[in-house]
């Protein structure tokens, strides 16, 4: 992984500054993919496409914002770097809390941008028990977390092979073993490994998000 220069971006409502991290290249060397679609790679890491701004709390997607200029690594001392580019903080994924307020506020203004919201609320929710198979998930995010994926199944295309193995994993976490082992009897692509081990949780009633093994 080679990290790349951080660009110093102004929130489109107030201007307020943060620090956007970049890479000049990475790899998916030690990646675990898991069954809700989640990778975790350490040297590809997923730097946030929405974020909550500090100055005036409203979000805003990060494309959208103004970039004032960049800091090379290594170069964060300079004295050519200016200081209220120093202060940036980074920006931070949202919290669960946080991607429950942007989908309520509407934040996701086209399908694109209302499933990146959706995905990632799902996957923070899920980061909850993804390595802690003895935690819960707490009460307050149960219904939210259903009606989340209830919308998201209707934003999905199954005719799209990821997008059908995304679909049917939706149904076998909701509990809807049939339906999902349905969705997938037609994969035949280089995914047909993955469909293959949600049909077995599915067979085995197991609705609990899973770290993916290739054979």
């Amino acid at each position: 992984m080679i990290p790349g220069p951080d660009r110093i971006i102004a929130c489109p409502h107030c201007g307020f500054l943060a620090k956007q991290h970049t890479l000049l290249s990475g790899n998916t060397i030690g990646a675990i993919l898991w069954s809700d679609g989640k990778m975790e790679a350490p040297m590809l890491p997923e730097f946030p496409a929405v974020t909550k701004c500090r100055g005036c709390k409203r979000f805003y997607w990060v494309d959208e914002a103004e970039v004032k200029g960049e800091i090379k690594p290594f170069d964060d001392k300079s004295e050519r770097v200016p200081e209220e580019w120093k202060r940036a903080e980074p920006i931070e994924h949202l919290t669960i809390d946080e991607y429950i307020e942007a989908l309520d506020a509407g934040v996701g203004t086209d399908a694109e941008k209302e499933r990146y919201l959706r995905v990632h609320f799902w996957w923070a929710v899920n980061d909850i028990v993804r390595r802690n198979p003895n935690a819960k998930i707490p009460a307050k995010y149960i219904e939210k977390l259903r009606e989340n994926l209830r919308n998201l199944f209707v934003l999905l295309d199954e005719r799209n092979p990821n997008d059908g193995i995304m679909k049917a994993e939706i149904a076998r976490e909701m509990g809807d073993f049939t339906q999902a082992i349905r969705l997938l009897e037609d994969i035949s692509t280089n995914l047909r490994w993955v469909a293959d081990t949600i049909i077995e949780l599915s067979k085995q009633k197991n609705s609990s998000v899973m770290q993916l093994r290739p054979d």
